[in-house]
Parts: C-alpha cells; sequence; structure tokens
C-alpha cells in the first residue's frame, strides 16, 4: 500500500515536471500526488495499527469471515453491541475513534484545509481509508466470533 502511494506521488511529480501545465492543467498531477499521498498515509496508519487489511485478508482467507456484503450487514449490529458493553474483544474507545473519523470527513473544517493542494485532500483520503479498513477488518473478525458461537455459517439460514 505505502509502495503503491510512493509511485503515485512519484507519477504525479513526473507529470509535473515532464508537461507543466500543457497536460490537462494542474489537476492530473496535483490529483495523483494527493492520491499517492492519501494512499501513503493510509498505509502508515494501517501499518501502525497492527494492520487491519491484513488481519482482514487472513480472516477472509480462513472463510469464517463471510462476504463483503455479510460485513457490510454486521456493522450495525457489531457497532450497537460494542455500544451496549457485549462485544469485550472490540473496545469501546474504538467506536469513539471510528466516530470523531467520521464528523473529520463531514466536517467542511480540517487540520489540513482543502485549499492545500496534495495536502487538502490526502488527509481525507488517509482517515477515509483508515476507517474503511478497520470496520472491514473488525466486522469479519465479529461474523467469525457470531460463528463460533452459534455454529451457523455467515449467509446460511437460520
Amino acid at each position: 500500500m505505502i509502495v503503491f502511494g510512493v509511485v503515485l506521488l512519484i507519477a504525479g511529480a513526473v507529470v509535473a515536471i515532464a508537461f507543466g501545465g500543457d497536460a490537462g492543467g494542474w489537476l492530473l498531477p496535483v490529483g495523483l500526488m494527493a492520491a499517492g499521498l492519501g494512499i501513503v498515509v493510509a498505509g502508515g496508519v494501517a501499518r501502525l495499527r497492527r494492520s487491519p487489511v491484513r488481519a482482514a485478508v487472513r480472516a477472509h482467507r480462513a472463510g469464517a469471515a463471510g462476504s463483503p456484503l455479510a460485513r457490510l450487514r454486521a456493522v450495525p449490529a457489531m457497532l450497537g453491541s460494542t455500544a451496549r458493553g457485549r462485544n469485550p474483544q472490540l473496545p469501546r474507545y474504538q467506536l469513539l475513534l471510528w466516530l470523531i473519523a467520521v464528523v473529520y470527513l463531514v466536517s467542511p473544517i480540517d487540520f489540513i484545509p482543502e485549499f492545500l493542494p496534495l495536502l487538502g485532500i490526502g488527509d481525507d483520503i488517509g482517515v477515509g481509508s483508515w476507517l474503511l479498513t478497520s470496520l472491514y477488518a473488525e466486522s469479519g473478525n465479529y461474523l467469525a466470533r457470531q460463528e463460533e458461537r452459534t455454529g451457523i455459517e455467515p449467509g446460511e439460514a437460520q
């Protein structure tokens, strides 16, 4: 993930240097560099946060995590059970972190303003990527725990 972000950063810089303003204006290189920076930030957060993507891939390959659609359906139940204290594997402060991320994404006020070409969008991409990968991994873990507790495969009729 970090490598792909660096490749996008380099591609944006090459386009900016090689073509200047002649290749579709300034939007293409800035967009490439902003996406690259966002992906680098997301990769760094994932690596620091024990890589929820890696945990999701491991759980998905094990077959116990359920399909992406099943994970999406499990998110509200996971959030509700965690808020009520019925999900001891997921600490309540994680809900607070997810809430802060959602508020940060929808809020017009950012730590890094949007008018800064590279960093303004990059921080939003990084926070959004962390939020989605974290929710994806934790919903897979939640489905796996539900399966262990009930003995029913996710997606089977009850």
